[in-house]
Protein backbone atom coordinates (compact mmCIF):
# COMPACT_ATOMS: atom_id res chain seq x y z
CA UNK A 1 0.00 0.00 0.00
CA UNK A 2 2.64 2.70 0.88
CA UNK A 3 4.79 1.82 -2.24
CA UNK A 4 1.26 2.22 -4.58
CA UNK A 5 1.19 5.98 -2.39
CA UNK A 6 4.74 6.61 -3.39
CA UNK A 7 4.42 5.78 -6.84
CA UNK A 8 0.98 8.26 -7.26
CA UNK A 9 3.23 11.00 -5.59
CA UNK A 10 5.77 10.56 -7.77
CA UNK A 11 3.13 10.81 -11.30
CA UNK A 12 2.14 13.88 -9.04
CA UNK A 13 5.31 15.58 -8.71
CA UNK A 14 6.02 14.70 -12.06
CA UNK A 15 3.02 16.27 -13.84
CA UNK A 16 3.88 19.19 -11.74
CA UNK A 17 6.90 19.33 -13.28
CA UNK A 18 5.95 19.22 -16.54
CA UNK A 19 4.17 21.54 -16.75
CA UNK A 20 6.00 24.26 -15.13
CA UNK A 21 8.98 23.74 -16.87
CA UNK A 22 7.20 23.37 -20.34
CA UNK A 23 5.72 26.95 -19.28
CA UNK A 24 6.62 30.66 -19.96
CA UNK A 25 6.68 31.05 -16.26
CA UNK A 26 9.83 28.38 -15.69
CA UNK A 27 13.52 29.73 -14.45
CA UNK A 28 16.05 29.40 -12.08
CA UNK A 29 14.57 32.98 -10.66
CA UNK A 30 11.31 31.87 -9.71
CA UNK A 31 10.68 31.10 -6.13
CA UNK A 32 8.61 27.71 -6.67
CA UNK A 33 11.39 26.25 -8.77
CA UNK A 34 13.65 26.31 -5.45
CA UNK A 35 11.02 24.40 -3.58
CA UNK A 36 9.82 22.35 -6.52
CA UNK A 37 14.06 21.11 -5.74
CA UNK A 38 13.71 20.62 -2.41
CA UNK A 39 10.15 18.96 -2.02
CA UNK A 40 11.19 16.63 -4.86
CA UNK A 41 14.23 15.45 -3.33
CA UNK A 42 13.33 14.70 0.59
CA UNK A 43 9.66 14.04 -0.59
CA UNK A 44 9.73 12.22 -3.67
CA UNK A 45 13.32 10.29 -4.14
CA UNK A 46 14.09 10.37 -0.50
CA UNK A 47 11.09 7.89 0.65
CA UNK A 48 12.08 5.39 -2.78
CA UNK A 49 15.42 5.13 -1.04
CA UNK A 50 13.87 4.84 2.43
CA UNK A 51 11.86 2.08 1.48
CA UNK A 52 14.20 0.23 -0.59
CA UNK A 53 17.12 1.15 1.87
CA UNK A 54 15.10 0.26 5.01
CA UNK A 55 16.48 3.65 6.44
CA UNK A 56 16.07 3.27 10.58
CA UNK A 57 18.70 5.43 12.01
CA UNK A 58 16.62 8.60 11.96
CA UNK A 59 13.58 6.45 14.00
CA UNK A 60 16.18 4.66 16.30
CA UNK A 61 17.82 8.23 17.79
CA UNK A 62 14.71 9.66 17.61
CA UNK A 63 13.42 6.96 19.75
CA UNK A 64 9.96 5.75 17.88
CA UNK A 65 8.40 4.06 15.14
CA UNK A 66 5.74 5.84 13.01
CA UNK A 67 2.57 3.46 11.70
CA UNK A 68 1.84 2.58 8.33
CA UNK A 69 -0.80 5.48 8.67
CA UNK A 70 1.55 7.97 9.79
CA UNK A 71 3.54 7.25 6.47
CA UNK A 72 0.89 7.39 4.01
CA UNK A 73 -0.64 10.46 5.98
CA UNK A 74 3.22 12.64 5.49
CA UNK A 75 3.26 11.25 1.54
CA UNK A 76 -0.21 12.71 1.50
CA UNK A 77 0.56 15.52 3.21
CA UNK A 78 3.45 16.97 1.96
CA UNK A 79 1.72 16.37 -2.12
CA UNK A 80 -1.49 18.67 -0.57
CA UNK A 81 1.32 21.17 0.85
CA UNK A 82 2.67 21.45 -3.11
CA UNK A 83 -0.29 22.03 -4.33
CA UNK A 84 -1.00 24.70 -2.12
CA UNK A 85 2.04 26.17 -2.44
CA UNK A 86 1.76 25.99 -6.32
CA UNK A 87 -1.50 27.61 -6.27
CA UNK A 88 -1.24 30.13 -4.28
CA UNK A 89 2.40 30.95 -5.86
CA UNK A 90 0.84 31.41 -9.60
CA UNK A 91 -1.95 33.35 -8.34
CA UNK A 92 0.53 36.15 -8.07
CA UNK A 93 3.99 34.76 -9.49
CA UNK A 94 2.17 33.49 -12.93
CA UNK A 95 4.86 36.04 -14.74
CA UNK A 96 7.64 35.52 -17.03
CA UNK A 97 10.88 36.65 -15.96
CA UNK A 98 12.36 39.47 -18.14
CA UNK A 99 15.69 41.23 -17.62
CA UNK A 100 15.95 45.01 -18.14
CA UNK A 101 18.71 46.53 -19.85
CA UNK A 102 18.64 49.78 -19.84
CA UNK A 103 22.24 52.35 -19.95
CA UNK A 104 20.78 54.03 -16.90
CA UNK A 105 20.94 50.99 -14.79
CA UNK A 106 24.24 49.95 -15.93
CA UNK A 107 25.59 53.35 -14.87
CA UNK A 108 23.91 53.33 -11.31
CA UNK A 109 25.74 49.66 -10.78
CA UNK A 110 29.09 51.34 -11.48
CA UNK A 111 28.36 54.18 -9.27
CA UNK A 112 26.99 51.88 -6.37
CA UNK A 113 30.43 49.28 -7.01
CA UNK A 114 32.19 52.52 -6.13
CA UNK A 115 30.59 52.78 -2.64
CA UNK A 116 30.84 49.12 -1.69
CA UNK A 117 34.31 48.43 -0.45
CA UNK A 118 32.94 50.93 1.97
CA UNK A 119 30.47 48.31 3.28
CA UNK A 120 33.32 45.70 3.25
CA UNK A 121 35.16 47.83 5.54
CA UNK A 122 32.24 48.22 8.43
CA UNK A 123 30.86 45.02 8.07
CA UNK A 124 33.65 42.87 7.33
CA UNK A 125 36.41 42.99 10.15
CA UNK A 126 33.19 42.22 12.75
CA UNK A 127 31.67 39.21 10.16
CA UNK A 128 35.40 38.15 9.95
CA UNK A 129 35.99 37.99 13.29
CA UNK A 130 32.82 36.25 14.19
CA UNK A 131 33.84 33.16 11.26
CA UNK A 132 37.22 33.30 12.82
CA UNK A 133 36.01 32.35 16.34
CA UNK A 134 33.88 29.53 15.27
CA UNK A 135 36.44 28.21 13.07
CA UNK A 136 38.96 27.93 16.23
CA UNK A 137 36.24 25.94 18.07
CA UNK A 138 35.69 23.51 15.17
CA UNK A 139 37.44 20.78 16.89
CA UNK A 140 34.82 20.80 19.61
CA UNK A 141 31.85 21.14 17.12
CA UNK A 142 29.91 18.03 18.90
CA UNK A 143 30.03 19.35 21.87
CA UNK A 144 28.55 22.22 20.97
CA UNK A 145 31.31 24.83 22.58
CA UNK A 146 29.95 27.79 24.23
CA UNK A 147 26.70 26.23 23.56
CA UNK A 148 23.41 24.62 25.46
CA UNK A 149 20.70 23.15 24.86
CA UNK A 150 17.21 23.47 27.04
CA UNK A 151 16.29 19.95 28.40
CA UNK A 152 12.95 20.19 27.89
CA UNK A 153 12.66 21.78 24.11
CA UNK A 154 16.22 20.82 22.86
CA UNK A 155 16.45 24.38 21.29
CA UNK A 156 19.85 25.41 21.69
CA UNK A 157 21.34 28.67 23.20
CA UNK A 158 24.64 30.98 23.65
CA UNK A 159 26.02 30.16 27.02
CA UNK A 160 29.38 32.48 26.71
CA UNK A 161 28.49 35.02 23.98
CA UNK A 162 25.75 36.80 21.88
CA UNK A 163 23.85 35.59 19.72
CA UNK A 164 24.15 38.54 17.67
CA UNK A 165 28.07 38.14 17.47
CA UNK A 166 27.59 34.17 16.64
CA UNK A 167 25.59 34.94 13.74
CA UNK A 168 26.91 38.30 12.59
CA UNK A 169 29.67 36.03 10.02
CA UNK A 170 26.50 35.84 8.09
CA UNK A 171 27.50 39.12 6.49
CA UNK A 172 30.00 37.45 4.30
CA UNK A 173 26.67 35.98 2.64
CA UNK A 174 26.15 39.26 0.93
CA UNK A 175 28.93 40.43 0.73
CA UNK A 176 30.75 37.67 -1.14
CA UNK A 177 28.19 37.12 -3.46
CA UNK A 178 27.82 40.74 -4.56
CA UNK A 179 31.63 41.11 -4.40
CA UNK A 180 31.67 38.91 -7.24
CA UNK A 181 28.58 40.35 -9.05
CA UNK A 182 29.71 44.35 -8.85
CA UNK A 183 33.18 43.09 -10.26
CA UNK A 184 32.23 41.32 -13.00
CA UNK A 185 33.41 38.06 -11.57
CA UNK A 186 36.87 38.43 -12.25
CA UNK A 187 39.20 36.07 -10.35
CA UNK A 188 40.11 38.53 -7.78
CA UNK A 189 36.44 39.20 -6.91
CA UNK A 190 35.70 35.31 -6.33
CA UNK A 191 38.42 35.17 -4.04
CA UNK A 192 36.64 36.35 -1.41
CA UNK A 193 33.97 33.98 -1.58
CA UNK A 194 36.20 31.06 -2.14
CA UNK A 195 38.23 32.01 0.86
CA UNK A 196 34.56 32.48 3.16
CA UNK A 197 33.71 28.72 1.42
CA UNK A 198 36.73 27.16 2.26
CA UNK A 199 36.91 28.58 6.39
CA UNK A 200 33.20 28.13 6.54
CA UNK A 201 32.97 24.38 5.69
CA UNK A 202 36.10 24.39 8.03
CA UNK A 203 33.76 25.21 10.98
CA UNK A 204 31.60 22.07 9.67
CA UNK A 205 28.85 24.02 8.88
CA UNK A 206 27.16 23.83 5.51
CA UNK A 207 24.11 26.11 4.77
CA UNK A 208 26.18 29.43 4.67
CA UNK A 209 28.51 28.51 2.28
CA UNK A 210 25.47 27.13 0.36
CA UNK A 211 23.56 30.13 -0.01
CA UNK A 212 26.70 32.59 -0.76
CA UNK A 213 27.42 29.74 -3.55
CA UNK A 214 23.87 29.93 -4.63
CA UNK A 215 23.45 33.91 -4.50
CA UNK A 216 26.44 34.42 -6.79
CA UNK A 217 25.11 32.07 -9.56
CA UNK A 218 21.87 33.81 -9.50
CA UNK A 219 23.76 37.27 -9.84
CA UNK A 220 25.78 35.28 -12.48
CA UNK A 221 22.72 33.79 -14.42
CA UNK A 222 21.22 37.88 -13.85
CA UNK A 223 24.00 39.29 -15.72
CA UNK A 224 24.15 36.47 -18.51
CA UNK A 225 20.10 37.04 -18.54
CA UNK A 226 19.81 33.21 -18.68
CA UNK A 227 16.94 32.06 -16.96
CA UNK A 228 18.47 28.73 -16.65
CA UNK A 229 21.98 27.42 -15.70
CA UNK A 230 24.62 27.90 -17.40
CA UNK A 231 27.03 25.05 -17.83
CA UNK A 232 29.48 26.59 -15.54
CA UNK A 233 26.80 27.21 -13.32
CA UNK A 234 25.69 23.70 -13.46
CA UNK A 235 29.50 22.60 -12.62
CA UNK A 236 29.32 25.22 -9.56
CA UNK A 237 26.03 23.08 -8.19
CA UNK A 238 27.49 19.84 -8.83
CA UNK A 239 31.08 20.78 -6.78
CA UNK A 240 29.23 22.52 -3.92
CA UNK A 241 27.19 19.37 -3.79
CA UNK A 242 30.49 17.38 -3.48
CA UNK A 243 31.81 19.65 -0.82
CA UNK A 244 28.53 19.56 1.09
CA UNK A 245 28.24 16.13 0.90
CA UNK A 246 32.10 16.01 2.47
CA UNK A 247 31.56 18.28 4.85
CA UNK A 248 28.78 16.58 6.25
CA UNK A 249 30.65 13.04 6.53
CA UNK A 250 33.60 14.70 9.00
CA UNK A 251 32.32 17.85 9.80
CA UNK A 252 35.56 20.03 8.19
CA UNK A 253 37.85 18.00 9.70
CA UNK A 254 39.56 17.40 6.28
CA UNK A 255 39.49 21.05 5.38
CA UNK A 256 41.00 21.85 8.85
CA UNK A 257 43.82 19.55 8.53
CA UNK A 258 44.86 20.45 5.16
CA UNK A 259 45.15 23.79 6.56
CA UNK A 260 47.03 23.01 9.14
CA UNK A 261 44.69 22.86 12.37
CA UNK A 262 44.60 20.29 14.86
CA UNK A 263 41.19 18.08 16.03
CA UNK A 264 40.11 15.79 17.86
CA UNK A 265 36.85 15.25 15.78
CA UNK A 266 35.84 11.49 15.73
CA UNK A 267 33.01 10.21 13.72
CA UNK A 268 30.12 8.84 15.83
CA UNK A 269 28.46 6.12 14.10
CA UNK A 270 28.13 8.09 10.50
CA UNK A 271 29.77 4.94 8.94
CA UNK A 272 26.47 2.85 8.96
CA UNK A 273 24.44 5.54 7.59
CA UNK A 274 23.37 4.34 4.30
CA UNK A 275 23.21 6.67 1.03
CA UNK A 276 21.17 9.70 2.09
CA UNK A 277 19.65 8.61 5.15
CA UNK A 278 21.27 11.24 7.74
CA UNK A 279 19.80 13.99 9.16
CA UNK A 280 20.61 16.25 6.09
CA UNK A 281 17.64 15.18 3.68
CA UNK A 282 15.66 13.77 7.05
CA UNK A 283 12.80 15.92 6.63
CA UNK A 284 10.58 12.92 5.75
CA UNK A 285 11.30 11.35 9.21
CA UNK A 286 11.15 14.53 10.88
CA UNK A 287 7.51 15.17 9.27
CA UNK A 288 6.73 11.80 10.39
CA UNK A 289 7.35 12.11 14.00
CA UNK A 290 5.44 15.26 14.02
CA UNK A 291 2.41 13.58 12.11
CA UNK A 292 3.58 10.63 15.78
CA UNK A 293 3.72 13.25 18.15
CA UNK A 294 0.84 15.97 16.89
CA UNK A 295 -2.36 15.75 17.69
CA UNK A 296 -2.51 11.55 18.62
CA UNK A 297 -0.65 12.31 21.93
CA UNK A 298 -0.28 15.93 22.52
CA UNK A 299 -3.85 16.30 21.90
CA UNK A 300 -3.33 19.87 20.80
CA UNK A 301 -1.48 21.98 18.07
CA UNK A 302 0.58 24.23 18.19
CA UNK A 303 -1.64 27.05 16.52
CA UNK A 304 0.55 28.67 15.03
CA UNK A 305 2.43 30.05 17.99
CA UNK A 306 5.86 29.96 16.72
CA UNK A 307 5.04 32.89 14.61
CA UNK A 308 5.37 35.16 17.73
CA UNK A 309 9.19 34.06 18.06
CA UNK A 310 9.70 36.56 15.46
CA UNK A 311 9.23 38.91 17.97
CA UNK A 312 11.25 37.54 21.24
CA UNK A 313 13.98 36.42 19.02
CA UNK A 314 15.88 39.93 18.45
CA UNK A 315 15.52 40.12 22.12
CA UNK A 316 19.43 38.73 23.76
CA UNK A 317 19.14 36.39 26.76
CA UNK A 318 21.84 38.66 28.51
CA UNK A 319 18.84 41.60 28.43
CA UNK A 320 15.83 38.89 29.66
CA UNK A 321 17.25 36.01 31.67
CA UNK A 322 13.57 34.08 31.63
CA UNK A 323 13.81 34.49 27.92
CA UNK A 324 11.41 31.54 26.46
CA UNK A 325 13.75 28.72 24.16
CA UNK A 326 11.90 28.88 21.12
CA UNK A 327 8.29 29.88 20.79
CA UNK A 328 6.66 31.73 23.65
CA UNK A 329 3.26 29.99 25.28
CA UNK A 330 4.65 26.47 23.97
CA UNK A 331 1.35 23.87 24.82
CA UNK A 332 3.80 20.92 24.54
CA UNK A 333 6.99 20.18 23.80
CA UNK A 334 8.15 17.46 21.30
CA UNK A 335 10.67 16.47 23.30
CA UNK A 336 7.53 14.78 25.65
CA UNK A 337 7.36 12.02 23.30
CA UNK A 338 11.41 11.37 22.11
CA UNK A 339 14.13 12.75 21.57
CA UNK A 340 14.15 14.71 17.93
CA UNK A 341 17.04 16.80 18.32
CA UNK A 342 18.15 18.64 15.24
CA UNK A 343 14.61 18.23 13.59
CA UNK A 344 13.43 20.48 11.34
CA UNK A 345 10.08 20.65 10.21
CA UNK A 346 9.65 22.00 6.43
CA UNK A 347 6.80 23.79 5.39
CA UNK A 348 4.26 21.26 5.54
CA UNK A 349 5.78 19.42 8.42
CA UNK A 350 5.75 23.32 10.49
CA UNK A 351 1.81 23.49 9.20
CA UNK A 352 0.93 20.21 10.83
CA UNK A 353 2.38 20.64 13.93
CA UNK A 354 -0.16 24.50 13.67
CA UNK A 355 -3.24 22.75 12.61
CA UNK A 356 -2.68 19.68 11.47
CA UNK A 357 -4.32 19.23 7.45
CA UNK A 358 -5.72 22.94 8.12
CA UNK A 359 -2.40 24.08 8.56
CA UNK A 360 -0.89 22.58 5.52
CA UNK A 361 -2.94 24.54 3.35
CA UNK A 362 -2.86 27.90 4.92
CA UNK A 363 1.02 27.42 5.46
CA UNK A 364 1.59 26.47 2.05
CA UNK A 365 -1.00 28.93 0.76
CA UNK A 366 0.59 31.84 2.62
CA UNK A 367 4.46 31.24 1.50
CA UNK A 368 3.23 30.36 -1.67
CA UNK A 369 0.70 33.51 -2.22
CA UNK A 370 3.61 35.87 -0.60
CA UNK A 371 6.38 34.54 -2.58
CA UNK A 372 4.63 34.56 -5.68
CA UNK A 373 4.03 38.23 -5.08
CA UNK A 374 7.46 39.13 -4.11
CA UNK A 375 8.50 37.61 -7.55
CA UNK A 376 6.02 39.64 -9.42
CA UNK A 377 7.20 42.85 -8.41
CA UNK A 378 10.90 41.97 -9.11
CA UNK A 379 10.10 40.37 -12.83
CA UNK A 380 8.39 42.95 -12.96
CA UNK A 381 9.98 46.21 -11.59
CA UNK A 382 12.70 48.48 -12.19
CA UNK A 383 15.11 46.16 -11.40
CA UNK A 384 17.55 48.41 -10.03
CA UNK A 385 20.74 47.26 -8.51
CA UNK A 386 19.42 47.37 -5.34
CA UNK A 387 16.63 45.63 -6.04
CA UNK A 388 18.86 42.97 -7.66
CA UNK A 389 20.89 42.64 -5.00
CA UNK A 390 18.22 42.37 -2.70
CA UNK A 391 16.19 40.02 -4.08
CA UNK A 392 19.25 37.06 -5.15
CA UNK A 393 20.09 36.97 -1.79
CA UNK A 394 16.04 36.51 -0.47
CA UNK A 395 16.44 33.65 -2.70
CA UNK A 396 19.10 31.95 -1.36
CA UNK A 397 17.69 32.10 1.88
CA UNK A 398 14.55 30.39 0.96
CA UNK A 399 16.84 26.94 0.84
CA UNK A 400 17.11 26.84 4.43
CA UNK A 401 13.39 28.46 5.20
CA UNK A 402 11.79 25.36 3.08
CA UNK A 403 13.95 23.16 5.02
CA UNK A 404 12.94 24.83 8.54
CA UNK A 405 9.23 25.79 7.25
CA UNK A 406 9.63 28.56 9.62
CA UNK A 407 9.39 32.11 9.72
CA UNK A 408 11.74 32.91 12.29
CA UNK A 409 14.17 31.16 10.33
CA UNK A 410 13.97 33.74 7.10
CA UNK A 411 13.65 36.55 10.06
CA UNK A 412 17.14 35.22 12.00
CA UNK A 413 19.31 34.84 8.64
CA UNK A 414 17.79 37.67 6.84
CA UNK A 415 18.84 40.28 9.72
CA UNK A 416 22.39 39.56 8.69
CA UNK A 417 21.87 38.91 5.26
CA UNK A 418 19.88 41.95 5.05
CA UNK A 419 21.94 44.53 6.82
CA UNK A 420 25.40 45.03 4.30
CA UNK A 421 22.71 45.38 1.69
CA UNK A 422 20.84 48.32 3.51
CA UNK A 423 24.01 49.64 4.33
CA UNK A 424 25.41 49.91 0.61
CA UNK A 425 21.91 51.67 -0.25
CA UNK A 426 22.16 54.00 2.43
CA UNK A 427 25.79 55.04 1.90
CA UNK A 428 24.94 55.53 -1.91
CA UNK A 429 22.00 57.39 -1.38
CA UNK A 430 23.98 59.52 0.99
CA UNK A 431 26.95 60.23 -1.17
CA UNK A 432 24.33 60.78 -4.44
CA UNK A 433 21.05 62.51 -2.70
CA UNK A 434 20.45 63.93 -6.39
CA UNK A 435 21.01 60.45 -8.68
CA UNK A 436 18.60 58.26 -6.57
CA UNK A 437 16.93 57.74 -9.80
CA UNK A 438 13.11 56.21 -9.33
CA UNK A 439 11.58 54.31 -11.23
CA UNK A 440 9.71 56.49 -12.77
CA UNK A 441 13.02 58.66 -13.54
CA UNK A 442 14.38 55.33 -15.25
CA UNK A 443 11.41 55.04 -17.32
CA UNK A 444 11.59 58.88 -18.65
CA UNK A 445 15.19 58.23 -19.27
CA UNK A 446 14.71 55.61 -22.12
CA UNK A 447 11.15 57.46 -23.33
CA UNK A 448 13.69 60.90 -23.65
CA UNK A 449 16.13 59.00 -25.87
CA UNK A 450 16.67 60.81 -29.75
CA UNK A 451 13.94 59.28 -31.77
CA UNK A 452 14.63 58.75 -35.04
CA UNK A 453 13.81 61.15 -37.64
CA UNK A 454 10.44 61.03 -39.52
CA UNK A 455 9.01 58.71 -36.70
CA UNK A 456 5.99 59.81 -34.54
CA UNK A 457 6.98 60.74 -31.22
CA UNK A 458 4.21 58.11 -29.73
CA UNK A 459 5.85 55.45 -31.73
CA UNK A 460 9.53 56.51 -30.88
CA UNK A 461 8.09 56.21 -27.46
CA UNK A 462 6.94 52.97 -27.56
CA UNK A 463 9.67 52.01 -29.29
CA UNK A 464 11.45 52.82 -26.67
CA UNK A 465 9.80 51.05 -23.95
CA UNK A 466 9.40 47.89 -25.58
CA UNK A 467 13.77 47.95 -26.16
CA UNK A 468 14.20 48.43 -22.24
CA UNK A 469 12.93 44.89 -21.78
CA UNK A 470 14.52 41.84 -22.37
CA UNK A 471 13.14 38.27 -22.08
CA UNK A 472 16.30 36.66 -21.74
CA UNK A 473 17.72 33.49 -23.26
CA UNK A 474 15.16 30.89 -24.60
CA UNK A 475 15.61 27.21 -25.19
CA UNK A 476 16.33 26.22 -28.08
Amino acid sequence: MYLVVLFASALLFGAITFAFVNSRYFSVFHPFTIYLLFHGLVFVVRPFLSYWLDYSEIYRAFRFTPSLSDKITVIIATNLGLLAFAFFCFRQGAVEMRFRKEPALDDERNRMARVFPLVLAICGPLAIWSLATHYSAAADFNTLSGMGRDKATGVIYNTRSSGYFTEAQMMLVPLTALSAWLFRFRLIALAPLAIFVAARAGTGGRGPFISALFATALLYLFQQRRRFPSLQVSALFAGAALLFATVGDDRGQAIRVFFGEESDYRKQGSDRLKFMEGMDFANLEFFEYIVYVVPQRSQTYGYFNDILQVFTEPVPRVLWPGKPFGAPFERFSLFDYGYPVGATRSLPGNGWYALGWLGVVITCAAWGYVLGLIYRRFALGPQRPIHVAGYMIFLATLIVAYRDGSPVTVFRQGIFFAAPVLLWYFLYARRNPKRKASPQRLAGRALAAPTAPGLPPAVARRRAMLGTIDHGARPK
